[in-house]
Order: structure tokens, then C-alpha cells, then sequence
């Protein structure tokens, strides 16, 4: 409610105020211990871009699109803001009584200019040609992991039309994705999608989900957007023989660092050289290797940005995260579903609970639409740990509840579930 902003507020002041006077000795030199690895992964992956401006904004023009997109429309678009960063007068607006003032301030792209000027919007790093806080229109404009794996607790604001509940809040650090995030929505605005006729194809992806060969050197030339995974249970999976990616590319002891190298340098443009003789982290964990016209269309890159101590500390972040605890089950039925799902079901065939719910292999049967392109070969068995929160599911979102994911499996098995045993199965799935 509006009451938890005023003390949000108060937390971010306290933190500048902290960012100015405190960590420092009388002589005004640093005392804070420097960060250890987790730390510095995720402030890497919150803010740093590794020079991908040069794609979204010189190239794309992402930053023309940003100046003048009002916050209820990025809002809607899946963007999340962080509250302890808002501006004082913005925030000042939102949490008083005059609701005109509040839907005004909704609709003005000036505030979405600020509140990027003061990197409260989460995965948007903004430039500009001046320093001085009043200059806020984007010269320029890069993203970060943030955007789409990174969530905020919303909150409750007043408007005239009533109570809304808006992505602004704390950041949750709890590897669930950003299931609301439309990137391919935004990109399509982006002049460059505009006048390559590209913005059908990106619009069309939908929230939650991004096709990784597009608009880069992995292009299959398939259209085939994919779910944003959540990032959690890294280490025990590993042990397990989990793979990374949804073909199950990316594994062994440094695959968290190599698929990290991958995305930063290929689907976010990043100033990198992956899987040459500059890349960061060479050789990349590859469980096997990518197709031939890949690996031709990968240029070295001496200039590189990308370094391997800033990949291992990003791995270092990822391997902290655990799913969040089940809440919200029956514990009846889930001992039920447990019961069904070693049993009749069949489910722990692929999905081992003593393997972290995961086995080896690759299925191009569970989706209505079999995988295309570089995803032929079929899509790696994910772990089930915190799925109750990770809807729409299956790689291509065609899912949207885990009723329908049991219901895709009975059908697909010629299971003959009843409709008791199938509630009894979704209770179980939440309950993990």
C-alpha cells in the first residue's frame, strides 16, 4: 500500500545519504570490505551492458522509442521499476492524495525520462549528452539482464479509476522471470524493426518470451521465441547433469559462466568475442557444438569487454539462488499427486526426484508444435523445483497453467488420468 512507499522512501534516502557519508573513516578514506564475488555478480547483472547501446540504441534506436513512451504503457509492457531509486517528487506524487496529479504523472513520458535517469527502471541503462539532472533526454540506450529476470514486489496505488496494483517496488532477487516483459513488443516500436519490416514478427512473440536467433549471428531463420527460464537451484542441478539451455547446450563445471558469455556477446550485443581466440572463457562449456554457420559467423574480437572474472562472478550470483518455498498447496492432495507421480503418471521417467527432478535427453513431442530450426533436435528435460511460479510453461509459453501442462502429458501418454488424479497431480507440482 501507499504506506510501505513513504518507507521506501525513507530506505532510499537513508541509502543516499549512506552513499555520500557512510564506508568511509575520519581520514575520508574507504573502509568497505570489498565485495565478494555474489555481490559483484549481481550488481553486474543489474547494470552492466557491455557497449550493447551501440545495438539497441545506435543501431536499433531503442532510446527514441524510451524518450517519449508514457509509464503506464512501459508498465504495461512488462517493465519494473525499483523503488528505492524514484526520484523524491515523482514518488511524492504517487504516494499523495491527489489522484489527477498521480494519473497525470502515469501518462507524461517525462517521468519515464527521470525515473530511467535515475536507474529506477530495472535493465535500462541510460545516455545522455550531459551530466546535468536536468538533461534526461536519451542520447543513447543499453539493457541488462534485469529486465527480463528480475521483478519488483508491486504495489498498491490510489488512481482515479481505483486501486491498481503497478510493477514498482523492492527487486526481488529470487530467479523468477519476468513473465510480463514483451521485449519483442518494445523492440518492434524501435525505428530499425520499423524499417526492416520487422515488427509483426517481434510484436507476435509475446510476454515472457525471446527468440535468441534473431537479429544475430545464431540466426536459424525460424521464428521460434522462447520462455524466459528461472534461474535457481544451479548448483544442484549441475551436480545432477543438468544442461543449460533449452537444447541443453551449454554444461560442465563453468557452463553458468559460458551460456552467460553467450547471451552478453550474441543476443545482447555486447562487446564480446565468444567461443574465438579472445573470448573471455575459453573453451565455452558446450555439451555439443553448434551448427557450422554459427561458428563461421563468430568473429574475433581483440577489443572485447567481456572478461572472465566479471562472467565468474555473474555464475557466482546465479549459483546463490534458490527457488522460493512452496506455498499454497493442498498437502493431501500433493501426497496423492507424489504418489501418481512415480507411479501411474510416469512422470519421474523423465523427472527424477532424486536427480532434482531432471534426466538426461532431449523431447521433440511435448509441445503441440514440435521444435523447429536449431531447436530440432529437441528440448533438454527441465527441473520441476519452484514451477508453480513459472507459468506460461514449456519452452514456447504454450501452456498457461500447470492444469494444462497435466492435461498435454495425459493426452500425450494415453494416461487416463482421472479429473481427481489430475488435481491431485497439480497440487504435487505446486508443492515442489
Amino acid at each position: 500500500m501507499d504506506g510501505n512507499l513513504k518507507k521506501g522512501l525513507a530506505a532510499a534516502l537513508a541509502a543516499t545519504v549512506f552513499g555520500v557519508l557512510g564506508g568511509c573513516g575520519g581520514d575520508g578514506s574507504s573502509s568497505a570490505p570489498q565485495a565478494d564475488p555474489v555481490e559483484q555478480g549481481r550488481e553486474i547483472f543489474m547494470g552492466e551492458t557491455f557497449g550493447n547501446e551501440v545495438f539497441f540504441g545506435t543501431t536499433l534506436g531503442l532510446h527514441q522509442v524510451l524518450n517519449g513512451v508514457a509509464p503506464q504503457d512501459a508498465v504495461a509492457l512488462g517493465v519494473q521499476v525499483d523503488l528505492n531509486k524514484v526520484p523524491a517528487g515523482i514518488l511524492d506524487v504517487m504516494i499523495g492524495e491527489d489522484t489527477a496529479a498521480k494519473d497525470a504523472a502515469l501518462a507524461d513520458p517525462a517521468v519515464t525520462r527521470a525515473l530511467i535517469k535515475a536507474g529506477a527502471v530495472i535493465g535500462v541503462k541510460g545516455f545522455y549528452a550531459t551530466d546535468a539532472p536536468e538533461d534526461d533526454l536519451l542520447t543513447n540506450v543499453g539493457i541488462t539482464c534485469g529486465l527480463c529476470h528480475v521483478t519488483v514486489e508491486p504495489t498498491s496505488f490510489g488512481l482515479t479509476a481505483g486501486d491498481a496494483l503497478l510493477p514498482i517496488g523492492a527487486p526481488r532477487f529470487n530467479g523468477v522471470p519476468n513473465a510480463a516483459m514483451n521485449a519483442g513488443a518494445i523492440l518492434s516500436l524501435t525505428p530499425f524493426a520499423q524499417a526492416n519490416g520487422l515488427s509483426a514478427t517481434l510484436a507476435g512473440w509475446g510476454p515472457g518470451r525471446f527468440d535468441i536467433r534473431a537479429l544475430n549471428e545464431l540466426d536459424d531463420s525460424v521464428d521460434n521465441p522462447t520462455a524466459f527460464p528461472p534461474l535457481w537451484n544451479f548448483e544442484e542441478l549441475q551436480a545432477n547433469g543438468y544442461a543449460l539451455g533449452w537444447d541443453g547446450m551449454f554444461a560442465g563445471e563453468n557452463a553458468l559462466a559460458g551460456i552467460a558469455e553467450a547471451v552478453y556477446d550474441l543476443i545482447m550485443h555486447g562487446n564480446g568475442s565468444f567461443a574465438t581466440a579472445s573470448g573471455a572463457n575459453r573453451p565455452p562449456a558446450l555439451a555439443f557444438a553448434p551448427r557450422q554457420a554459427v561458428l563461421a559467423a563468430l568473429s574475433d574480437n581483440p577489443d572485447s569487454e567481456i572478461d572472465l572474472d566479471s562472467l565468474l562472478a555473474v555464475q557466482a550470483f546465479l549459483q546463490s539462488i534458490e527457488s522460493p518455498a512452496a506455498t499454497g498447496f493442498d498437502a493431501v492432495l500433493a501426497a496423492e499427486g507424489q504418489a501418481l507421480f512415480a507411479g501411474k503418471a510416469g512422470c519421474s521417467a523423465c523427472h527424477n526426484p532424486a536427480a532434482s527432478f531432471i534426466s538426461a535427453g532431449r523431447h521433440t513431442d511435448i509441445t503441440a508444435t514440435p521444435p523447429a530450426g536449431d531447436l530440432a533436435g529437441g528440448i533438454k528435460v527441465p527441473g520441476l523445483q519452484g514451477v508453480s511460479l513459472t507459468a506460461p510453461y514449456f519452452h514456447d509459453g504454450s501452456a498457461a497453467t500447470l492444469p494444462e501442462v497435466v492435461e498435454r502429458f495425459d493426452v500425450r501418454g494415453s494416461l487416463g488420468l482421472a479429473a481427481g488424479e489430475k488435481a491431485a497431480l497439480v497440487e504435487y507440482l505446486k508443492s515442489l
